[in-house]
């Protein structure tokens, strides 16, 4: 197979490993914070908010670096408590009654992770 020429990033920035480990440390204590919400806020979140998140999922990157994904901003109450409703059930499904692949059953006896969210917390 023929060697594909490296070409270089146009806009990378070289960090100091001090300056890394800072980043890195305030990576984490921001990812550290987060759980899974079941319950929402009514308050509107500013539209260039949710544009620039979707700016930044966007940039996840994929084997093929083809950014295949697909994002749908839904404002309306109705139609998102319909998502909920039909994203509980299939969460359901997958917890209780699919075939379990991948070792879920084996997580589930270890006490690793559990549909519980505070059984979860207890491991952090």
């Amino acid at each position: 197979m023929a060697q594909v020429a490296f070409i270089p990033l146009p806009d990378y920035q070289e960090h100091s490993p001090e300056e890394m480990n800072h980043r890195a440390a305030e990576f984490y204590d921001d990812l550290r914070r987060r759980r899974t919400v079941r319950e929402f806020s009514d308050q509107p979140v500013p539209v260039e908010v949710i544009k620039d998140c979707l700016r930044a999922a966007g940039t996840a990157p994929n084997g093929a670096n083809m950014q295949p994904w697909h994002f749908v901003v839904v404002s309306d109450a109705a139609i998102k408590q319909k998502i909920r409703v039909e994203a509980e059930k299939e969460e359901y499904e997958f917890y209780h009654h699919k075939p379990r692949r991948h070792g879920w059953t084996r997580w589930l006896r270890w006490g690793r992770t559990s549909t519980s969210r505070s059984s979860r917390l207890r491991h952090f």
